[in-house]
């Protein structure tokens, strides 16, 4: 995960929280990477001091929404 966040120039966790889902899917695509929800599930999720799998249904159709 670090190193596609690096790759998309995202390399501090200020950089994260500067960003948005949008642009970060944006800028996957631009560097040839899919942007898997999953990737998007363990942003949100490491965000929250979470474990990625922790995810809820409601947090992935929350995340699912934002990212149209």
């Amino acid at each position: 995960m670090v190193t596609i966040l690096h790759k998309i120039g995202i390399h501090t966790k200020e950089d994260l929280l500067n960003t948005d889902y949008k642009h970060i899917r944006d800028a996957l695509v631009s560097n040839g990477i899919r942007p898997h929800l999953n990737i998007f599930y363990s942003i949100e999720m490491g965000l929250q001091g979470r474990v990625w799998s922790d995810i809820t249904p409601q947090e992935k159709k929350e995340l699912q929404e934002l990212l149209k």
